[in-house]
């Protein structure tokens, strides 16, 4: 006679007996509900093991926070669990395009772009551009080696980085 045991059950004994048995059965009980969730996501095919590894982690997670209390089935905590961390994880993949076949680039290419030009306008711009961009120097040094105030020299970067964000 073959008896089969519900969820609260097999939580019970995974839990307090350690149960591995329990524990294996769980496992092969919710492979293929984890394998559909996971297909669902439409995912790339590299990606589709590492999901479905997590999903496995969320399951024994499941079992250890599952809460009969709360009038809630163990199959949809799980779910909800489960769900959520896939959520979580599709988020973060990165979002770009890698191609297999790289057969459209036959030789090397090199792409020249022309150097900025920066035009500044006056004196000043091109003493604060040389100190502040290039040498590194603080707004205080530059006050005290040039004379300029502080005011007229932040004006002034603000001037070259608008600049910048023009020619750009």
């Amino acid at each position: 006679m073959l008896y089969v045991m519900n969820d609260y059950e097999l939580i019970y004994l995974i839990r307090h007996e350690t149960d591995d048995l329990a524990l294996t059965f769980m496992f092969k009980k919710y492979h293929k509900f984890i394998w559909k969730h996971v297909h669902l996501l439409h995912l790339e095919s590299k990606e589709i093991d590492d999901f479905h590894q997590e999903g496995v982690l969320m399951l024994f997670k499941a079992i250890q926070t599952f809460d009969p209390e709360r009038n809630k089935s163990f199959t949809r905590y799980f779910e909800l669990i489960m769900r959520r961390q896939f959520y979580h994880m599709k988020q973060s993949l990165p979002h770009y395009m890698l191609f297999d076949h790289t057969d459209f680039v036959k030789t090397p290419c090199y792409i020249e772009e022309e150097p900025l030009v920066l035009e500044l306008s006056s004196d000043m711009e091109s003493k604060v551009y040389h100190d502040y961009f290039i040498s590194r120097k603080t707004v205080s040094t530059i006050h005290t080696e040039t004379g300029y105030s502080k005011k007229q020299i932040y004006n002034t970067v603000y001037r070259i980085k608008e600049k910048y964000k023009i020619m750009i």
